[in-house]
């Protein structure tokens, strides 16, 4: 998380924090719904991985030769895994039913933090 973001969140107000946790679980499935979407949509769900990267970069010192040195860094990039489509659209079918139930749960927690 951004430190930024960090802060925000140690200012915020006790009704504030109470409406955020209760909308956190509504947010998840809600971006669990979009990741579907696209994954139907493009065909493929991009899965992150880390892949270690050596870089190699000209280091100098005082009264010593131009030296190259090497730095080992961990790099981000993106595999493409393809999609079982009509797997994802029943599990795109089963996540917008459990949307319905689970929305009103989280209206009536947020109620219950504004009531406070």
């Amino acid at each position: 998380m951004p430190l930024f973001a960090l802060l925000l969140v140690a200012c915020a107000t006790p009704q504030q924090a109470c409406i955020r946790a209760a909308g956190a679980e509504l947010a998840e499935l809600d971006r669990q719904i979009a990741e579907s979407e696209r994954a139907i949509a493009r065909g493929y769900r991009e899965r992150p991985a880390t892949e270690p990267r050596t870089t190699l970069h000209i280091c100098a010192w005082p009264r010593e030769p131009v030296l190259f040195c090497t730095q080992h860094t961990p790099g981000q990039r993106a595999s493409r895994e393809r999609v079982n489509i009509p797997a994802e659209q029943a599990r795109l079918a089963s996540l917008r039913s459990q949307r319905g139930a689970l929305a009103a749960r989280t209206a009536d927690a947020i109620a219950a933090c504004q009531a406070e």
